[in-house]
Formats: structure tokens, C-alpha cells, sequence
């Protein structure tokens, strides 16, 4: 962790995360947590990354199509991957993976709407799981939809009560809206069941100074520096 007050800072070093604008969500919070606070990513560290590199080949479009596209976008041809993808698409709606992948190069882009108009069509095809819904959940939240940002990290609880990342995307949802006290009982939660994160920690140490709690805020974000 590079500098503790920012969280977009402590991403990996290859920087392949970055870019990603800050949230401005609705619900004022005092103004020495905002900084420390930073900005909601759609990809945690540990949340699985769907991204397109890590597609294989699906059987819903031609042998290696998604292979290939992930080729175009590691050039930097983006617009041939989302063209190449496009056609998989319009050969079968179904393809689930081709819409996720298309998802992520827009979102790369940072065509928001467009990476969640993919994914709620993938997630109407059948792809409505915890994964999904985080991510789709952290796209709402770069375009200020807070509402529709919690509704998917609620659901993605719903449907597996154990998939931590839920728990911290709420809980900094929470904290973002000015609901402090909530968003310190899911961001425990979430530390709870992912003491391994250092970023549970560092927001669950962020909220709890937000709160006035600075003794154990301390020493959260403490273990939030042991651990990174």
C-alpha cells in the first residue's frame, strides 16, 4: 500500500486497474474521509476479474473468437475486439461470455452505460450470479447510481451470504451515502470473513475513524499496512 489516505493507490504495480474516475456518490461525509475513502473500483484485488484476457474460447461463438479478441484488445485494437465480439453476439444473443468481455472493454473505455446495458443482458441470459452482480454493482456506482449500485451487492448477498466482496462493495456503498454506523457493521462482516484483504481492512479502519471510533480505527488501518 503506497499511500494509506487514497485506496486507488494501492492497487497492482503493473497499473492495470487504473483509471478509474472517483465516485461521487449522493451524502456528504466529513471532508477528512474523502480522500481517504477514494473511489469504488469495479475489480477488487481478490474479486475474480473478469476481464477479457482471461476469457477461453466459449462454445456460444466460433473456436478461439474470444481468444482472438483478447489478442486485438492486448495490441490496443480495441475497436476490432468489440467489433469481433459484436459479431459473435449477433451470431448467438446467448454468448454470456463474449457480453461480459464486451463489458469490461467498455468499461475500460469508460462507457459505463454500455459495459452495464452487456452485463444486464448477460445477466437476463443466465449470468445473474454473485461475480456478475459485483461487478455490474461497482459499474452503477462510477455513474452515481448508488440505488442500483446496492441493490446488485444486496442480491449478490442474497444469493451466497459467503461471497465477501459483496460485503465490502456495501459496505463503502453505505459510507459513501452518509450511513456510517451500517456501513461499519458490513465492512466487519466483510473483514470477518476476508481478514487476508488489506482493503477490508482499510475501509473498515476509514469508517470506524469516520465514526469517532479512532482507538480501533487505528489499529485497523494498521493491519491494513501488516497486511499489504
Amino acid at each position: 500500500m503506497r499511500r494509506l489516505t487514497n485506496s486507488r493507490d494501492n492497487l497492482p504495480d503493473d497499473g492495470a486497474l487504473e483509471g478509474f474516475p472517483s465516485l461521487g456518490l449522493e451524502g456528504d461525509l466529513p471532508s477528512a474521509t474523502l480522500d481517504a475513502i477514494g473511489s469504488l473500483r469495479p475489480f477488487g484485488r481478490d474479486i475474480p476479474e473478469q476481464r477479457i484476457a482471461t476469457f477461453p474460447a466459449s462454445k456460444a461463438g466460433p473456436p478461439g473468437e474470444l481468444g482472438r479478441a483478447a489478442a486485438l484488445a492486448a495490441e490496443g485494437r480495441r475497436l476490432d475486439a468489440i467489433a469481433l465480439l459484436r459479431q459473435v453476439i449477433a451470431g448467438d444473443p446467448r454468448a454470456i461470455e463474449a457480453r461480459i468481455a464486451l463489458a469490461d472493454l467498455h468499461a475500460t473505455a469508460g462507457d459505463w452505460e454500455l459495459a452495464i446495458d452487456q452485463l444486464s443482458e448477460a445477466m437476463d441470459q443466465g449470468a445473474a450470479k454473485p461475480p456478475t452482480l459485483v461487478l455490474r454493482g461497482a459499474f452503477h456506482a462510477q455513474t452515481n447510481q448508488a440505488e442500483a449500485a446496492e441493490r446488485d451487492f444486496r442480491e449478490a448477498i442474497r444469493q451466497d451470504p459467503s461471497y465477501w466482496p459483496a460485503y465490502r462493495y456495501l459496505g463503502v456503498t453505505r459510507l459513501r451515502m452518509g450511513a456510517g454506523r451500517e456501513a461499519i457493521k458490513v465492512l466487519r462482516e466483510a473483514y470477518s470473513m476476508a481478514p487476508q484483504d488489506p482493503e477490508c481492512a482499510l475501509f473498515l479502519g476509514e469508517a470506524l475513524l469516520a465514526q469517532g471510533e479512532l482507538e480501533e480505527g487505528h489499529q485497523v488501518l494498521v493491519a491494513a499496512l501488516d497486511l499489504d
